[in-house]
């Protein structure tokens, strides 16, 4: 083998040229092979030269190989990359490439280096010169094509093929088994909820267990999920043996494969013939997801938002509209879809240092709509969130942007300011990002002195005309002419060069000089937020404790004044119904009847429970708005008081109310009895026989009032 004609690789920062798109499979340490199509071969099918690098190492070199013994090599080899210049060169149509790629590993990616992540193409010797290669003079042979497209695809060119695209949806959701009128009961709802919840955290460990990606929408509910939805990043068989489906009484989980059949390039998207812009994407996850995209000036572009939307379809929908540059959330920290959202893109993530408040995302879509009131139309709460997370991403980096058209104008070089914003926005330094634009601006010079070519054309349509000897004279002018033209470009070109080494000797100089203070500010901003997030929730746990401690007080109180005899444990709910009347009749079997505090009458309940209930009551306590409805409870011989002379504590169902309750209520069932008594001996009584009774009564209850506070005295 002949290292000498396959040098090893030139240059640095090689990948930065186009932006690290393309495969993102890395620099180093890649086993590649590249292949390349022979005009001819004796047994008229086709026949490839094949080139097998592993990192910077070439390991081994073909030619002449037909297609059944170069899938025998590559099974060999096992690459990282199947690198080609044309993927056409493997197969004709896209059935047969499938069938082909069916055949090859499934972990190795198929890349096509002369593709661009814009859809448009270059050539290899073009892409070779571009990336610091030396493609030698001459016609490339394919054996020299082979080893060039191994090294591209190695350093990170090109646009990755795919074949088949399969996703796997995985849906935990109720049980269709539910027994008749379960769902009406709160407590069987919640374990419906909390088993679906138990679900999604089992599929999930088995997913994290087999390191399968997958994205995951849930939709909360008290106690639990109503329901989960993953999105899995792989053909239905794979999961074959980790997840299936199942369903009992409570959960029910369905398997679902999501097939996209087709032949596509992974960082393909519609070539236009403008340039497409740099865009910030804001995200709201969840089973409705949202998406708002704006450009690097701040300029709506579009927002929408859709049901199920998984994260290879909000891919796709990014890269129709531009080039993303960052990620951003309205929530700290970010959901786990933004992150592997922005990590499939290539771009930072932006996630404000606290989750934006409902007031703060309201006040930045109603700024952003009056400019762009077709948002008006358009928006719905996802869509919301996720443009004041784009908007407030943009305000952020807004005064560094500000600073590279300043930096930029200040040095009076020609270079693609929104270039130089989006690299900065993806965390680059401005002094890099401008480095980066100069070197573009010098590849694109050379091909712009091939336009002399036209001119000298003019001139020789023009010189045959005219007599040898002045041919001649013109001839040698339009040599000097080229001569100085050429001079002129090559003193251009040394004052580019110069450019870029200031800018590297002042941005090496900037970076050890800051570097420090950087580190330095980025742990303290990380510090005094940690400090800001744990002052917040000692805020909140403090005052939980003073309401804790409050509530301890009371109960307190209340244990004393019933240890004292001065007030009586009751029972306090809003209605009687089924449940208030099991847990009364429990409390009485146990301590005997009690005093019930009530908030409201309905009289079709205490017609159901009344007679039932009524032998575990002592007294009913009712508010006075409900006072008017005392005869519906007094029917089955229950007292009953107004509550406000006699609740001393009320917490949930449970209260504390003045032993006086006790006397009061033998009295007015001592008046209950006698009335009814009264009643069965006549059936209506004088004006007269009514204010006597009256005040028999009043006089009873003065003498028992007396006799008690004598007896106090007494003891």
């Amino acid at each position: 083998m002949d290292s000498a004609r396959y040098p090893a690789i030139r240059g640095n920062g090689v990948q930065e040229l186009w932006g690290g798109l393309g495969t993102g499979l890395g620099v180093v340490y890649l086993r590649v092979i590249g292949v390349d199509v022979e005009p001819g071969c004796r047994n008229s099918g086709r026949c490839y030269s094949v080139a097998v690098l592993d990192g910077d190492k070439l390991l081994a070199k073909y030619e002449g190989i037909p297609l059944h013994r170069l899938i025998r090599i590559i099974w060999e080899y096992k690459p990282d990359i199947l690198a080609v210049d044309n993927i056409a060169e493997l197969a004709e149509t896209e059935h047969e490439l499938a069938k082909l790629a069916s055949m090859l590993p499934a972990e190795m990616a198929i890349v096509q280096v002369t593709r661009l992540p814009d859809g448009s193409f270059v050539d290899v010797r073009r892409l070779a010169r571009l990336a610091g290669l030396d493609p030698g003079s001459g016609k490339l042979t394919p054996s020299r094509t082979a080893y060039l497209v191994a090294v591209l695809a190695s350093m990170g060119y090109g646009s990755r093929v795919r074949f088949v695209e399969e996703k796997t949806k995985i849906v935990i959701s109720r049980s269709r088994r539910l027994k008749h009128g379960g769902m009406s009961n709160p407590r069987f709802q919640r374990r419906i909820r909390a088993a679906i919840l138990r679900a999604m955290k089992d599929v999930k460990k088995l997913l994290d267990k087999h390191k399968l990606d997958y994205d995951l929408m849930i939709r909360k509910s008290g106690g639990g999920l109503d329901s989960a939805v993953f999105i899995v990043y792989a053909s239905r068989p794979a999961l074959n043996g980790i997840i299936k489906p199942y369903e009992d009484n409570d959960v029910r989980i369905e398997v679902k494969p999501i097939y996209s059949s087709k032949l596509v390039f992974e960082t393909t998207h519609e070539n236009i013939a403008q340039p497409k812009p740099y865009i910030i994407i804001g995200i709201d996850p969840g089973i409705s997801t949202g998406v708002a995209i704006i450009d690097i000036h701040g300029r709506f572009v579009t927002a929408l938002s859709r049901r199920g939307f998984d994260r290879s379809e909000v891919i796709d929908l990014v890269l129709r509209y531009g080039v993303p540059v960052l990620v951003a959330t309205d929530v700290r920290p970010a959901p786990e879809f933004v992150k592997k959202l922005a990590a499939a893109l290539g771009v930072p993530v932006y996630e404000p240092s606290t989750s934006l408040s409902v007031e703060e995302k309201r006040t930045l879509f109603d700024s952003y709509a009056q400019k762009y009131p077709v948002l008006r139309r358009l928006a719905d709460a996802h869509v919301r969130d996720a443009l004041a997370a784009a908007v407030k991403a943009y305000q952020v980096y807004e005064p560094k942007l500000r600073q590279v058209e300043s930096y930029a104008a200040r040095l009076g070089i020609d270079i693609d300011v929104d270039r130089v914003k989006a690299d900065v926005i993806r965390g680059v330094t401005i002094a890099e990002a401008v480095e980066k634009a100069i070197n573009e601006a010098l590849n694109d010079i050379m091909p712009n002195m091939y336009l002399v070519k036209s001119v000298r054309r003019d001139h020789e349509e023009a010189a045959k005309q005219q007599p040898a000897g002045e041919k001649l004279e013109k001839l040698r002018v339009e040599l000097e002419r080229l001569r100085a033209e050429n001079k002129l470009l090559r003193q251009r070109l040394a004052e580019l060069d110069e450019v870029i080494e200031r800018v590297e000797t002042e941005y090496r100089l900037l970076q050890l000089e800051y570097r420090a203070s950087i580190e330095r500010d980025r742990e303290i901003n990380r510090l005094a937020n940690e400090v800001s997030l744990l002052r917040s929730e000692l805020e909140r746990t403090r005052m939980e404790l003073e309401k804790l401690q409050t509530l301890v007080d009371e109960y307190t109180r209340a244990l004393f004044l019933v240890a004292k005899g001065a007030a009586v444990p009751a029972l306090a709910y809003g209605e009687l119904n089924s449940d208030t009347v099991r847990e009364v009749e429990e409390k009485a079997t146990e301590y005997g009847r009690i005093v019930l505090v009530l908030d409201t009458v309905n009289p079709v309940h205490w017609k159901l429970y009344g007679q039932k209930v009524s032998q575990a009551l002592l007294a009913v306590l009712l508010p006075g708005q409900a006072m008017d409805k005392r005869s519906v409870i007094e029917e089955y011989m229950v007292p009953v008081l107004p509550a406000e002379e006699y609740i001393v504590f009320r917490h949930g169902r449970y209260a504390v109310v003045d032993s006086r309750v006790l006397l009061d209520a033998y009295l007015r069932k001592q008046a209950l009895l006698e009335e009814r008594q009264w009643r069965g001996d006549r059936k209506t009584l004088t004006k007269d026989e009514l204010k006597k009774l009256i005040s028999e009564y009043r006089a009873r209850r003065a003498k028992l009032l007396l006799e008690n506070s004598n007896l106090a005295l007494n003891e």
